[in-house]
C-alpha cells in the first residue's frame, strides 16, 4: 500500500508539472481576446453625467466561468473533476480525462491509508492546491488549483468560492 500510494504522489506531481508547463508555454489568451475586443467596439459618449454612487464589491460567486475565479485569486489553473475521475469543468488545464482520473485514485489512496485528504498544498517551483470542494448527491467534487509558488491564499475562501461555483453549475444545469 505504502508502494501505491508513494507511486501515486509521484505520477501526481509528474501531471501537475506537465500542466504548468503547458501552461507557460500558452499565450495569454484572455489579454489577446480583450485587446480584440476593445479594438472593435466604438465607444459613444454622452453629455449627460450619470449619478455618482457608490459601489460595493462582494466577493460570493455568481462566476461566469472558472478564467474568472482563476483570475481573482491569481491561480493559473482550475481544474474540477469527480471522485469517479471524470472532469466536471476546467480553466486553462489540458488532458483533464487523464488528470480526473490520476487525482480521483490519489485522494482515494489517501483515504484509504487514513490520511487526511480535504486539503493537499505542494510547493515545488509552483503552487498546487487540491482541495474537496462540495458533495453534490452522491457525487463528491474536488478541485486542483496551479498557481506561481508566491501567491498567498486562504483556503477557507478560496473552498467557499468555489462552493457558489459549483452551486451555480448544479443550478444551471437543473434548469
Amino acid at each position: 500500500a505504502l508502494i501505491t500510494s508513494l507511486l501515486t504522489v509521484r505520477r501526481f506531481s509528474e501531471l501537475v508539472s506537465q500542466e504548468v508547463k503547458a501552461v507557460e508555454r500558452a499565450p495569454e489568451k484572455e489579454v489577446e481576446e480583450a485587446v480584440e475586443k476593445v479594438g472593435k467596439e466604438t465607444v459613444e459618449v454622452e453629455s449627460k453625467e450619470a449619478p455618482k454612487e457608490t459601489e460595493v464589491i462582494k466577493i460570493s460567486g455568481g462566476f461566469e466561468s472558472l478564467g474568472d475565479l482563476a483570475t481573482l485569486t491569481g491561480m493559473d489553473s482550475i481544474f474540477l473533476f469527480n471522485l469517479s475521475g471524470l472532469p466536471v469543468d476546467s480553466y486553462n488545464m489540458k488532458e483533464g480525462e487523464r488528470v480526473a482520473a490520476s487525482l480521483a485514485d490519489f485522494i482515494l489512496t489517501l483515504r484509504r491509508l487514513g490520511f487526511p485528504a480535504d486539503t493537499i498544498i505542494l510547493k515545488n517551483g509552483l503552487k498546487a492546491l487540491l482541495l474537496t470542494v462540495k458533495k453534490v448527491g452522491d457525487m463528491e467534487i474536488c478541485a486542483l488549483m496551479v498557481g506561481k509558488p508566491e501567491i498567498n491564499v486562504d483556503i477557507d475562501e478560496i473552498k467557499e468560492l468555489l462552493q457558489a461555483y459549483v452551486s451555480d453549475l448544479v443550478k444551471g444545469r437543473e434548469r
